[in-house]
């Protein structure tokens, strides 16, 4: 069963030994933004989990975004971490753009050449 995010914050304050204040430092977010969460005021955006995550790396991302399952991630050492997939997924698509930019600039370079011999053919008068 799901357990919802003021009771998972509550979860996490206790087990970090930290207070909202503290949190709010970590995961730069406004203490507000935390009192609201926990008190269920509000549903924290993406961001508010993403901050969280980033902060710490030991938790599960199922339980913190979802509220399923363990806390805490066991890892082992042939295990990849959630955070190890996000940033070798976002390296995969950076390289492609990368190559994807390469080419628009080979093609605004061998525009630019046209333009260039057009304008030199119609400066040259004709016989």
């Amino acid at each position: 069963m799901a357990i919802n995010v003021s009771e998972r914050l509550e979860l996490l304050l206790k087990h970090f030994k930290i207070n909202q204040k503290q949190l709010s430092k970590l995961a730069d977010l406004s203490e507000n933004t935390i009192s609201n969460a926990k008190k269920g005021k509000n549903i924290p955006n993406i961001d508010f989990f993403n901050n969280i995550s980033k902060s710490f790396p030991t938790l599960s991302p199922n339980w913190l975004y979802r509220g399923e399952g363990e806390m805490l991630e066991e890892f082992s050492a042939d295990h990849k971490s959630p955070n190890k997939e996000i940033l070798d997924d976002a390296m995969e698509r950076m390289t492609a753009l990368e190559k994807e930019v390469a080419l628009l600039r080979s093609q605004i370079q061998d525009k630019e050449e046209i333009i260039r011999l057009l304008k030199k053919t119609q400066e040259e008068p004709s016989i």
